[in-house]
């Protein structure tokens, strides 16, 4: 081991032996005392790596930072990795981003699941925190050598046995108290089961209106990074051939919004208010525009369409994801004990 300054350098340099080897770096510092102290950081470390096995010291911001540029860029596109970035920092930050990973045990875990209930996130959203949380620790652990043990983690239950959506006289009167820009999100959103993020960044050239038998859209920025064509109804066809006569051509998305009265178009970025308003209007309550999507689902299924063909249309990742919609499938079941009478 050795501290030294090089000749014509005022900052000292370190020298050590590991595992046979030598292995130089710069101290950063002008104080032999500083870089003596460094030096036996450094050594520990490496000790506690080689010999004794155990991980070296890594922060949840640097944990993070890691995960987010290994993990999360390279298989998501910029919306979905937006969002995950939001994610992460809003974790880094109520956590402390330069709180050791090893510190992350079960209380610390459990405080932060238990602040995010408190703000009011649903628990849906908190189990969403929870799980890029233990996502990061299990590579740390795994991968990177950086963490002993991962603490476990409880997440929240979810009752995911209701799914609204609406009746056929609830959409007429939705359209009804709709203005044209929002009634045509409404119509494309039933009719083609989209959700929401993947109409509105539905741009003209994933639109394929001569497509025969029937036009088609390609939604190329989706949930699970996997692109997926839904034939249109002959109502939205119709729609969409409206706005493509009548479309800017400065602008490529399809669904367009004046932002205020004599204002330029402008691609849509979230029509909450605008919804809200409607339904008030409709007198159509307890739904959101996500519902919309749950409609297409549901009236496929009940007309005799194939739970398999549902969910390729939908784009779920997993036909279990749409089993939600088995019951209403008509004479499902009265076709299988027909079987056994057989």
């Amino acid at each position: 081991m050795a501290v030294y300054r090089r000749n014509g350098s005022s900052i000292y340099q370190i020298e050590v032996y590991h595992n046979g080897k030598r292995i130089r770096k710069s101290s950063g510092t002008k104080s032999k005392r500083k870089a003596q102290e460094l030096e036996r950081r450094w050594m520990e470390e490496l000790h506690d790596q080689g010999v004794m096995g155990r991980p070296a010291e890594m922060s949840l911001g640097e944990a993070a930072e890691r995960y987010y540029n290994t993990i999360i860029l390279p298989k998501s596109n910029p919306r979905v990795a937006s969002r995950e970035k939001y994610m992460l920092d809003k974790m880094t930050s109520a956590l402390g981003k330069d709180l050791p990973i090893k510190f992350l045990k079960s209380p610390v875990t459990t405080k932060f699941r238990d602040d995010l209930i408190t703000e009011g996130k649903a628990p849906a959203t908190v189990n969403r925190y929870l799980a890029s949380l233990k996502a990061i620790l299990n590579r740390a652990h795994k991968d990177w050598g950086t963490l002993d043990t991962v603490p476990p983690f409880r997440l929240l239950r979810l009752d995911n046995a209701r799914y609204r959506w609406i009746t056929e006289e609830e959409e007429k009167r939705l359209l009804d108290a709709a203005p044209d820009h929002i009634r045509n999100l409404i119509i494309f959103l039933v009719d083609t089961g989209a959700r929401k993020s993947e109409a509105l960044n539905l741009t003209w050239a994933d639109v394929d209106l001569d497509r025969k038998p029937r036009p088609a859209v390609n939604f190329m920025q989706t949930k699970s990074g996997k692109p997926r064509s839904v034939p249109l109804t002959n109502r939205v066809t119709e729609m969409l051939r409206g706005l493509f006569l009548k479309r800017p051509e400065s602008l490529e998305h399809v669904f367009l919004y004046q932002p205020f009265f004599g204002g330029q178009l402008a691609p849509y970025k979230q029509p909450h208010g605008s919804w809200k308003t409607v339904c008030k209007r409709a007198g159509v309550n307890d739904i959101v525009m996500h519902d919309l999507r749950h409609t297409f689902a549901s009236r496929l299924v009940s007309k005799g369409v194939s739970l398999l063909a549902v969910s390729t249309l939908l784009g779920h990742a997993s036909i279990k994801m749409t089993q939600r919609y088995a019951h209403l499938a008509p004479g499902a079941f009265d076709d299988a004990i027909d079987v056994l009478d057989s």
